[in-house]
């Protein structure tokens, strides 16, 4: 029962085929290139600005290879994703992302499935699916663990509990202020706090170097720079990108050699979900789960958690409104605990598998609701169909 109650609120990702219906409406086909995840970011958001304030424009198909649904995903294509995840939320009906290998015609998916990938001329949308029982993780006291956005809310939290649950010793926090958290004084272990620009990739090597016996790396650090699609600007693209995409790139690059037992990314159910007003965010939490498929395909240690939204305030939800919070309740996102989520880690940990998302879903709000976001669609039961006479 116990791991039961922790697992509650764990799900996975997976991609069933589907028979998508098809139309025949006008479209615009925007086929995304490939490149670095700052240039084929913003080269999408201005193009699907473009299209998105002219009216009079037809249904867009959004075209990737690789992005998503793949064991080696093209990070800045799976980036995209997330962006086009939130046009999709502020635009119902106009966009339809589709992943491709070339073995069909995309341009004849436009149905009701707005995310596709095709596989050997088979169609898979993507569902949400409660993940298997978890092993527990195995920390050591004698672990060493480096956490950016260390002094945050949720790195504070995950800092006391692997001090008081797992017993760890040597804890480094990364900020960009470098003062411990007066919440953390009274904790029994070795607790350093450095400085750093981690999306400074020379300032972050140097860090890396100078920490010996480094077991575990958790990059929780994250900020955002909320706007409506139309109207994000690149500089709050590259800003929001930087912190997330840039720090767990560098991360991934500068630790290969050591071994790590763990390598944790604290991505966003926005990422997943597509959350309005949150397209660049968005993006780059996609780009995180995509980074963790790409180490886990190359034997190297990865868990992106996809985080709900969690009952502490922190500085990625302090400017979520009251209005805000009963919109999250009516989609059935129940906020997590500190309890409940220091205990969907550890099992997110647990699974050996690259991409996790954590959060409780209410299913009975979700089942009453008008519409279900696709992803959803497997939890709940499925609708019988009303007729009027």
């Amino acid at each position: 029962a116990e791991l039961t109650a922790r697992t509650d609120g764990l799900f996975q990702l997976s991609w069933p085929q589907v028979t998508p219906t098809t139309r025949t409406t006008e479209h615009t086909l925007i086929e995304v290139p490939t490149g670095n995840v700052h240039d084929v970011t913003e080269h999408i958001l201005t193009t699907l600005q473009t299209h998105l304030t002219n009216t009079t424009d037809n249904h867009l198909i959004i075209l990737t290879r690789n992005a998503v649904n793949t064991p080696t995903p093209d990070l800045a294509a799976a980036a995209v994703w997330g962006l086009v995840r939130t046009a999709q939320t502020e635009h119902p009906d106009r966009i339809t992302l589709i992943d491709t290998d070339d073995t069909l015609d995309p341009t004849t998916l436009t149905g009701n499935e707005p995310q596709l990938t095709i596989r050997n001329g088979k169609t898979h949308a993507p569902r949400l699916t409660k993940t298997p029982t978890p092993q527990p993780p195995t920390w050591h006291p004698d672990d060493t663990v480096l956490i950016t956005g260390g002094t945050g809310t949720l790195g504070t939290i995950l800092t006391r509990h692997l001090i008081e649950t797992h017993h760890i010793k040597n804890i480094i926090l990364v900020s960009r202020q470098g003062k411990t958290p007066h919440t953390l004084t009274d904790l029994n272990a070795n607790i350093t706090t450095t400085a750093c620009d981690t999306t400074n990739r020379e300032a972050l090597h140097q860090l890396i170097t100078n920490t010996p016996n480094l077991t575990a790396v958790i990059h929780t650090a994250g900020i955002v720079d909320d706007a409506l699609l139309t109207n994000l600007t690149p500089q709050q693209l590259h800003t929001v990108l930087a912190t997330k995409t840039d720090t767990a790139h560098h991360l991934h690059e500068l630790t290969q050699h050591l071994n790590l037992k763990a390598f944790v990314l604290y991505s966003s159910l926005a990422g997943t979900l597509g959350n309005p007003g949150q397209a660049n965010y968005a993006a780059a939490n996609a780009y995180l789960d995509a980074l963790a498929q790409h180490r886990h395909t190359q034997g190297l240690p990865a868990t992106s958690i996809a985080w709900g939204l969690w009952a502490n305030t922190s500085g990625t939800t302090q400017h979520l409104t009251t209005t805000d919070h009963a919109r999250l309740t009516r989609d059935g996102i129940t906020p997590i605990t500190t309890e409940h989520g220091t205990a969907l880690f550890d099992a997110a940990l647990g699974l050996n598998t690259p991409t996790t998302i954590a959060t409780p879903l209410n299913l009975t709000t979700i089942s009453k609701n008008p519409t279900t976001h696709p992803l959803l669609r497997n939890l709940i039961p499925r609708r019988t169909p009303t007729t009027t006479g």
